[in-house]
């Protein structure tokens, strides 16, 4: 379960990072502050992660978190792993990712064949329309070996200054092909004889839907703290699946980060 989680606090980090700053990695929002040649932010988020692959139950983390930018072209962090903005516009963003797939998470109770950490390689574009709203979405693959599989994701987001700070609320839909589906929700028969539960083999799919909140607060000196609150829905056959006992999960984060940057 931990590597999920930590995977989830770094998700946290990357996406509050990222929609506050000028130096955004994949998502072409106004900026929010001058523009730098380079940023490394550092800094450290707490975590609650609710059934966050399957009927795991809940689990609180807390996590350092290290990401770098420079000049909007290159980009790593723990989530987004390392990519490259081919096409860096004022509202529009396309590029190629190398993203790191974290390994399933153990289900309490149950003896199972769990992938465990990969790579995909991804190709993603983001268009900026009237209003700050964005639009786009991201097809990747598996190259890593791990489940060959193939995922996609569309979202739109809007992000706009309150009395607070920094609000980015997104919508989200994913899913991906049977091969992926199988390796994180199929049981075998042998699985299924061992655990006395139902065999199951997923087609592909839409796998979930989501919302996102983040709220990101400036301090002083480069600091920033926030908060995050993400529900997300299964659907189709990885929500049918045996392994999927509550098909809700959430994720709520704190965090404080200071960017250097020049």
């Amino acid at each position: 379960m931990t590597a999920r989680l930590l995977t989830g606090a770094a998700a946290l980090l990357a996406i509050a990072l990222s929609a506050g700053s000028a130096a955004a990695q994949t998502q072409p929002f106004e900026p929010a502050g001058p523009q730098q040649d380079w940023t490394v932010d550092l800094g450290v988020g707490g975590l609650l992660s609710q059934d966050s692959a399957g009927d795991t139950g809940s689990e609180t983390r807390v996590v350092p978190y290290i990401a770098a930018n420079w000049r909007d072209r290159l980009y790593f962090s723990p989530f987004e792993g390392l990519g490259w903005n081919l096409f860096s516009r004022p509202t529009f963003r396309a590029g190629v990712q190398l993203r790191p797939r974290f390994e399933a998470d153990d289900i309490e109770g149950l003896t199972l064949e769990r992938p465990d950490f990969g790579v995909d390689a991804a190709v993603y574009a983001y268009q900026r329309l009237p209003g700050n709203i964005v639009v786009g979405g991201r097809l990747s693959r598996d190259v890593s070996d791990v489940s060959e599989g193939t995922e996609y994701e569309a979202s739109l987001g809007h992000q706009r200054a309150t009395g607070f700070g920094l609000l980015n609320t997104s919508v989200y839909v994913r899913g991906g092909d049977r091969k992926l589906a199988d390796a994180y929700y199929g049981v075998s028969a042998a699985e299924a004889a061992v655990n006395g539960i139902s065999e199951w083999a997923p087609d592909g799919g839409l796998q979930g839907a989501g919302a996102t909140a983040l709220l990101i607060v400036p301090l002083r000196n480069a600091w920033a703290a926030g908060g995050l609150v993400n529900y997300e829905r299964r659907l189709g056959d990885v929500a049918d699946s045996p392994l999927s006992l509550n098909d809700d999960a959430w994720r709520a984060g704190l965090f404080v980060a200071r960017r250097f940057g020049g």
